[in-house]
């Protein structure tokens, strides 16, 4: 397991798309956008928004097409001839991509603290780091079933827009919904990404009710997309 693990880190670390989509951009927008906006609550947003930007690029879109490629490649064939359990490949991937995730938030977190003067405190880089932790391999997990579902690039760069864009634009990562129609607030309340933004807010505010909540929905969406992910594996192994 150590040996996939670490493999699977030095991947991750030549992936072009970690660098420009989840480390990059992320930075570059908080800075432009906090710079623009001048707002404290703003900058608050903006950072927290594009923490969990970074984690859903990679651990999310980054993953489906690197889970595309090891299907493609016949690689859980393989595994059926190696003393090496399909969940134990599963569990050591999985554990190193959502390390990776959890650095490029930190990044962006620590970027947009310095820059920004943001009073960060030790307990909220812990809360925080459990938010990022839940969402990553929630969405990892989800990476495992949707890449099932593909045949060919083309169809998983359609269907990872299909799902990212909505989350993405249907929550408040960069703009208030507060004057928004009631119907658009029901859409948030069920909207994964949201909690993850509210998750890593509170964290850094130190409102411990509002986590809380945050990691109770996160969990439930990570329980669901390990069911959807163990469907998806037992297609793969019979």
């Amino acid at each position: 397991m150590n040996t996939i693990f670490n493999l699977s880190l030095k991947s991750a670390a030549r992936e072009p798309f970690l660098l420009f989509w989840s480390i990059l951009l992320p930075i570059g927008g908080m800075l432009i956008l906090g710079s623009l906006v001048g707002n404290i609550d703003y900058s608050i947003r903006i950072t927290t928004g594009m923490m969990a930007m970074g984690i859903l690029f990679y651990s999310f879109t980054t993953t489906v097409f690197s889970l595309l490629s090891q299907r493609r490649r016949g690689v859980y064939q393989l595994l059926k001839v190696t003393p090496m359990p399909l969940s134990r490949y599963v569990i050591s991937v999985s554990g190193a991509w959502t390390l990776v995730s959890m650095i490029c938030a930190m990044l962006v977190l620590f970027v947009g603290t310095a820059f920004f003067h943001l009073d960060l405190r030790i307990l909220n880089v812990i809360k925080m780091g459990i938010i990022c932790m839940l969402g990553a391999i929630g969405y990892i997990f989800l990476s495992f079933f949707v890449s099932g579902l593909c045949k060919t690039d083309a169809q998983t760069s359609i269907v990872s827009n299909l799902i990212t864009m909505p989350l993405l634009l249907g929550s408040d990562a960069f703009y208030s919904l507060d004057a928004t129609p009631a119907w658009v607030k029901t859409i948030v309340l069920v909207n994964p990404y949201q909690w993850l933004l509210n998750g890593l807010r509170s964290g850094l505010l130190g409102n411990n009710r509002d986590w809380l909540i945050s990691v109770m929905v996160l969990s439930a969406f990570l329980g669901i997309s390990l069911f959807l992910a163990v469907k998806s594996l037992k297609v793969v192994e019979n």
